[in-house]
């Protein structure tokens, strides 16, 4: 494939994952063209120029522009990727039970990723249709236009503090919902719902380690017994805000036991305000949503980047590999994926979901030993920036492409 198009300003994050792998595939040689949710109606107008039948490709992530949008839909319940005759890769960041509805309108001619091996495994069972392949998410690193004309830090290595110089101790970068949020519709269903829901709930919380969607099968074939395939996809996707409910909690165990343990943690991203803890002066917010390059120039200030999984238990969030990319410390509970590709205090700390008291003392080693801090920020550093960059996942896509 020589053409390719991407989309920005649709989900922010997601949109600078792609700007990281369009600035490779142009150094590739290959052309792109953003279709930009800001302006979406002129960039439709032009895309058609920019099409050449054979030659193009689509790149999403978790079914942006191919999910359903009308804009994107004509009449006869037929994409204009169809339409052009346009392979998709779509890259789910998220479990697959999130996009159940979005996976059975869609199955030939879109290959998707997955960030989980176990998403892999849910994916071949359920949609059989699809071509999945299994591809651990980048870590960012600023773009080369923002180095030229930003502030921020440059990210290069000759530029970088030293990690027992830097000036955040903790930090984790995420914006902050509060749990009456996410579980109202646990809250708002009768009483045999409620039940249900929130056996499932104390289940996740229970086995952080188990794949959602194997607690929910169990606990959907113990409550109705046989169900079709079809039928227990179709639930799950309706239910997975227990996932969210669990993915919340656990966040919230982790920050609280650094504060109550007199840490100081610093979060960037909004809501934070929202958060209760014993201690709230340990908690030090900036009090709104930041972009992706501020939290890589966050992070690159930072001794120690927290991670907490959302739900993964065989693959890795981008925080983990921004950590290392940025030289900082990436403090993460951990995953068979991670387990076996990086060495825990060599390349990474890894703390437990089932043995959070130990977390506390985790963390105040680091801080009391600047060197072996620097040690493992620079053996990480060396091979993520070799291996886990969205420049090298964009190389590992162009040859997808053109397979």
């Amino acid at each position: 494939m020589e053409r390719v198009i991407l989309f920005q300003n649709a989900v922010e994050t997601l949109g600078y994952f792609s700007k990281q792998i369009a600035e490779t595939f142009i150094q590739q040689g290959m052309d792109v063209f953003f279709v930009d949710y800001d302006n979406l109606n002129e960039n439709l107008r032009e895309l058609p120029g920019f099409v050449k039948k054979g030659t193009t490709a689509l790149l999403t992530f978790n079914f942006i522009g191919v999910g359903g949008e009308d804009i994107f839909w004509k009449e006869n319940d037929t994409s204009i990727w169809e339409q052009y005759e346009i392979p998709i890769l779509n890259i789910l960041v998220d479990h697959p039970l999130y996009y159940h509805t979005k996976l059975k309108r869609y199955g030939k001619g879109m290959k998707i990723f997955c960030i989980d091996r176990e998403h892999v495994t849910y994916l071949k069972r359920f949609y059989p249709d699809y071509i999945v392949k299994f591809l651990p998410l980048g870590g960012n690193v600023l773009l080369e236009k923002e180095k030229k004309t930003s502030n921020l830090m440059l990210q290069d290595e000759e530029h970088m503090l030293p990690v027992g110089e830097r000036p955040y101790d903790v930090v984790f970068t995420a914006n902050y919902v509060p749990m009456e949020q996410i579980d109202r519709p646990i809250r708002e269903a009768d009483a045999e719902y409620q039940r249900f829901y929130r056996d499932i709930y104390q289940s996740l919380m229970e086995h952080p380690y188990v794949p959602v969607d194997v607690i929910l099968e169990e606990k959907i074939r113990q409550e109705v017994g046989a169900v079709t395939e079809e039928d227990l996809s179709s639930v799950m996707e309706k239910m997975c805000f227990l996932d969210l409910c669990a993915r919340t909690s656990f966040r919230d165990q982790v920050i609280r036991t650094l504060t109550d343990a007199d840490l100081k943690v610093h979060v960037f991203g909004a809501g934070w305000e929202h958060f209760s803890c014993k201690k709230p002066w340990n908690l030090i917010t900036n009090g709104r949503m930041i972009s992706s390059a501020d939290c890589v120039n966050v992070i690159s200030n930072a001794k120690i980047c927290l991670n907490v999984m959302p739900g993964f238990t065989d693959g890795a969030h981008d925080r983990v590999f921004t950590a290392m990319l940025q030289k900082a410390v990436s403090l993460t509970d951990d995953t068979h994926y991670l387990r076996e590709e990086w060495k825990d205090g060599e390349h990474l700390i890894f703390y437990s979901k089932e043995q959070m008291e130990r977390l506390e003392c985790q963390v105040k080693k680091l801080l009391e030993n600047p060197e072996q801090m620097q040690h493992i920020a620079d053996v990480a550093y060396e091979r993520a920036s070799r291996e886990c960059t969205w420049g090298e996942r964009a190389i590992q896509l162009q040859m997808e492409l053109n397979s």
